[in-house]
């Protein structure tokens, strides 16, 4: 399906109707308050599977850290690491700096302001290409992520399953043929994402206040409830762990994650097999993490206080500078009750 006709009347006639709603309904976000490239950036990475109530209270904290690319090069990956903490998915952080180092290197510490310049940074796809370059920069380019995807099947009534042939090109060109028709891009793109978030929501359509209620396909014929419909989901693969605690005083041994792999360049608890063969252990128990692709279940087994492990170091959990992944955190967590029900249970005694 080729948008012509009608079809690009009604996505310019949505441009505008979002653009004069967007502004009196939009979210206070810190993000919003202030505009540059490097804000739009670092924003756009940290709300990648990141709740945007917790991207909100970390965003200005982490920004006084690293104001500009050149800040965060020179405080280095394991700051940028230590100061993601309990954000989930590391690999955002690394390839944040990544494309931080590659700003400095290839662009004078400037981020480039153009969506295909962009794409050639690490980490930044189209989509987050085209929302730098449409929201912070004016530009205009197109941009599709889930909530643009649903917002444009219903209005067009398309019935397609997510990831469908045809389907993502589609909605690239209807996409690009409603920022075209905006006479302001970065209103109308910040808009149209905001409108899938709080309003075109996958279970709870507001279709009452909905401002594109008048021309969308989806309401005239009863499908929105049936649009998009649901993208199967591939099976979670099964990752079994065993890892070792000890203890020296207040500090816990730990070990930092291979460059590559789960939970990279980040400190865990050492892995069972780092431990002396002769050690003697017991178990605390198991910690459950889920992510989006894995079940990890982990086994935790407690050392005598002051044993070693290959490759680990004795460390403060509690340090705000260790990168800690919220897996390793309950495992902490659990690990620091032993402790508690250890000293209790020698004082009743």
């Amino acid at each position: 399906m080729s948008t012509s006709g009608g079809h690009d009347d009604r996505l310019a006639w949505a441009a505008g109707e979002i653009s004069r709603w967007f502004p009196s309904s939009a979210r206070d976000l810190p993000w919003r308050k202030v505009r540059t490239p490097w804000r739009a950036l670092v924003s756009e990475f940290m709300l990648q599977q990141t709740q945007v109530s917790r991207v909100a209270e970390r965003f200005e904290p982490f920004l006084e850290l690293f104001p500009t690319p050149i800040a965060m090069v020179k405080a280095g990956e394991d700051a940028v690491l230590a100061e993601w903490s309990g954000m989930g998915y590391y690999r955002r952080a690394r390839m944040l700096h990544a494309a931080a180092v590659a700003i400095v290197e290839h662009h004078g510490g400037v981020v480039p302001e153009d969506a295909s310049t962009l794409e050639t940074l690490p980490g930044v796809g189209r989509y987050t290409a085209g929302a730098i370059a449409s929201i912070a920069c004016g530009r205009s380019t197109p941009i599709v992520d889930g909530n643009v995807d649903r917002v444009f099947a219903r209005l067009t009534c398309d019935g397609s399953t997510p990831g469908a042939k045809g389907r993502e090109a589609r909605r690239w060109e209807e996409a690009g043929a409603y920022v075209a028709a905006a006479e302001r891009p970065d209103v109308a793109n910040e808009g149209l994402m905001e409108l899938g978030a709080l309003v075109c929501q996958p279970k709870a359509a507001q279709c009452l206040i909905c401002p594109l209620s008048e021309q969308c396909r989806a309401l005239q014929t009863g499908k929105v409830g049936e649009i998009p419909p649901p993208k199967p989901r591939p099976k979670k693969k099964l990752v079994e762990m065993k890892v070792g605690i000890a203890w020296a005083g207040k500090k816990l041994l730990l070990a930092r994650k291979p460059d590559s792999g789960l939970f990279a360049k980040t400190m865990f608890p050492p892995d069972l097999d780092a431990f002396s063969a002769t050690e003697q252990f017991r178990t605390l128990g198991e910690v459950k993490h889920q992510t989006t692709h894995r079940d990890v279940r982990v086994q935790v087994l407690l050392f005598p206080n002051g044993s070693r492990a290959s490759g680990a170091v004795w460390k403060d959990p509690d340090d705000p500078k260790l990168a800690l992944t919220s897996l390793a955190s309950k495992i902490i967590s659990l690990a620091k009750q032993n402790q508690v029900d250890a000293s209790e249970e020698a004082a009743s005694s």
